[in-house]
């Protein structure tokens, strides 16, 4: 027994390699062909960069597509709301694990995200993101170019946790995007993110896979506008505290009412 459970865990970290592996070389090529592509004038800025963002969310569901077929991962998906809204809101989501982003790429063709510093950085990734129009987080304009992306129709999505779910499990926001959507009077579109059980989460190695894989499951709610849930004639710094402390409320509302029918169904 313990000889068959030390091949399945070997299998399950080759074929994750090989995952991440394509992941980082798609990445790779993506870059390459859009950087030649660059000084070719007959391709606006505007139309490259959303030939990049699709070539990005073919291939992160490329990628979720293949670890579902190595049997590392399961995942549905409920994201109408999302698809039908109009342009120019954020999109915010909780931050179970480290492929959070990847699943959320994979379900919308067009959306400009936040990067770490290493990820715009990284020879895999770095062309990439940059040609796509990503902002990196540690840009000194961030809010400026956040805004203004918006302001011109695009979506961008932010984790307000600002990092993944800590092991309690207990949301946690910070003021990231309150203070974006109410520079902007931005509309908000909410997913939330079911991860059971959980796994990749903060302090895990990218190998760190249960048996049979997590099940995720995102689910897309309706728009929240500001007016919606917060005073809207107050100074501002009181708006960016409403708003984060409504939308925790919120996530921590729905996660347990997740919680209370998953408890259910296993009854």
């Amino acid at each position: 027994m313990m000889q068959l459970t030390r091949i399945r865990k070997a299998w399950q970290i080759s074929t994750a390699a090989i995952c991440y592996f394509l992941f980082g070389l798609g990445a790779l090529i993506v870059g390459i062909f859009f950087r030649l592509l660059s000084p070719l004038p007959f391709i606006p800025p505007a139309s490259r960069q959303r030939m990049i963002r699709w070539s990005v969310h073919k291939g992160c569901l490329t990628f979720i597509r293949i670890m579902r077929f190595f049997g590392l991962i399961r995942y549905t998906f409920d994201v109408d709301s999302m698809k039908q809204a109009r342009p120019g809101h954020i999109v915010i989501a909780n931050h179970p694990s480290l492929i959070d982003v990847v699943l959320l790429l994979a379900v919308n063709e067009q959306m400009c995200c936040f990067v770490k510093s290493a990820v715009w950085e990284s020879i895999f990734t770095g062309a990439v993101v940059r040609q796509a129009g990503y902002i990196p987080n540690n840009a000194e304009q961030v809010l400026p170019m956040a805004a203004a992306k918006l302001e011109a129709g695009e979506n961008i999505l932010i984790f307000p946790e600002g990092t993944r779910t800590k092991e309690d499990n207990v949301i946690r926001f910070k003021r990231g995007a309150a203070n974006m959507a109410v520079a902007v009077n931005a509309a908000i579109m909410p997913v939330v993110i079911e991860c059971h059980p959980r796994a990749l989460k903060k302090g895990d190695k990218w190998y760190d896979i249960p048996p049979g894989g997590p099940e995720f499951k995102l689910t897309s709610k309706n728009l929240i506008t500001l007016e919606d849930c917060i005073d809207t004639s107050l100074p501002r710094p009181k708006q960016y505290r409403q708003l984060t402390s409504y939308l925790e409320s919120y996530y921590k509302r729905q996660l347990i009412a997740v919680s209370d029918t998953n408890t259910l169904s296993e009854k």
